[in-house]
């Protein structure tokens, strides 16, 4: 059977032996939530990089960040058709201009996208990011769920102990999400180690550059 959000609800309370309980089956949601921010930080993967268009507004050097934003990789302008790579940018150290024109640097502040100057027109854009993983009623599923059951209701399982107290509930089932994400990682390594060396088009510009760190 195919697993999806309830489904792991489902589960992750039968493994935990507390049916009935109201008061833990109400807070499921909530620990599946905390797993996934392990999973997040945990699990860099590329199946989780996806592109998606943004609008910069005229006269404004600032664009929300999408919801289900983890890591950025590249924003390229699309307003003229062929793609032009915007080059990323520190907050705080690119040199800002007041006047309206064509942005030609970004960086990530705060929740924003930050550009080096105000659009002079309602400028299109494609932002290369890696998502979050987040389950939900909308969101049922996701490939690391599909794929990795097991990852997520071990994650789930650890908040699902930390919450009823029992340091020993949720210590085999942190071996477990331990041992999963050593395991994805490394199989997300060799993939990549085996990968064709050719050149992404929309990959440009990513190169080894963090904006961080330079």
């Amino acid at each position: 059977m195919t697993w999806d959000y309830n489904r792991l609800k489902a589960e992750v309370t039968k493994f935990a032996m507390r049916g009935g309980d109201t008061e833990y089956e109400d807070t499921v949601p909530t620990f599946i939530s905390l797993g996934e921010s392990a999973l997040n930080r945990e699990l860099p993967l590329r199946v989780m990089e996806v592109d998606t268009p943004l609008i910069g507004a005229t006269g404004s050097r600032l664009i929300p960040l999408p919801a289900d934003f983890v890591e950025p990789f590249a924003l390229h302008l699309t307003t003229y058709g062929e793609p032009r790579c915007v080059r990323p940018g520190v907050a705080g150290q690119m040199k800002v201009r007041s006047s309206n024109s064509e942005p030609t640097e970004w960086a990530i502040n705060g929740t924003n996208i930050e550009l080096n100057a105000p659009c002079d027109q309602n400028h299109s854009f494609t932002f290369r990011y890696r998502k979050s993983f987040a389950l939900s009623d909308a969101e049922p599923t996701n490939w690391l769920l599909t794929h990795y059951p097991d990852a997520y209701l071990a994650a789930a399982l650890v908040w699902g102990g930390v919450f009823m107290r029992d340091t020993a509930e949720a210590a085999p089932w942190k071996a477990i999400l331990d041992d999963a994400i050593a395991k994805i990682g490394w199989l997300e390594a060799r993939s990549i180690a085996v990968a064709p060396l050719t050149a992404d088009p929309a990959l440009a510009g990513r190169g080894g550059f963090n904006i961080y760190t330079g």
